[in-house]
């Protein structure tokens, strides 16, 4: 359900309750566009000892909070539309032909890397054994 048509129902039970308690009632639509004579209406019904009046009146209340934050959210979402529609579109990318795109791996190689057993095995000198200076006794002892 809408929350201008609760609040459009619960200002009428308004009426209706202070015309009964009161003898006078008070202008629905004029309740329904100002806020400040719905706030007096609701400070009304605060002073009367009728415990439904101070609800009706406080529902009435959240219930325009709960309109208000709906405007408000309506208002952000046509603003952000309108911002992103400002934007720049990109260009779509230009399909790249498919015999240049043969050549590369998309990192920047021309070619592909040699497989790991085509690799020269590496000397012993170069061995993570010697970073920290282990076995360096061992290869000065037996170096020509």
């Amino acid at each position: 359900m809408s929350t201008t048509f609760t609040r459009l129902q619960l200002a009428t039970r308004i009426h209706f309750t202070l015309l009964r308690t009161l003898g006078e009632g008070i202008d629905v639509a004029r309740m329904l566009r100002q806020r400040h004579y719905a706030e007096e209406v609701a400070s009304v019904c605060r002073s009367l000892s009728d415990y439904a009046l101070h609800e009706l009146a406080d529902r009435f209340e959240d219930a325009t909070a709960a309109e208000d934050i709906k405007i408000h959210m309506e208002v952000a979402a046509r603003e952000t539309r309108a911002a992103l529609a400002q934007i720049p579109r990109r260009a779509p990318v230009a399909q790249q032909e498919l015999a240049w795109s043969q050549d590369t791996s998309g990192f920047g190689l021309s070619r592909p890397l040699p497989a790991l057993d085509s690799v020269p095995a590496r000397s012993s000198r170069f061995s993570p054994s010697n970073w920290l200076g282990i076995g360096r006794d061992r290869q000065d002892s037996t170096a020509p």
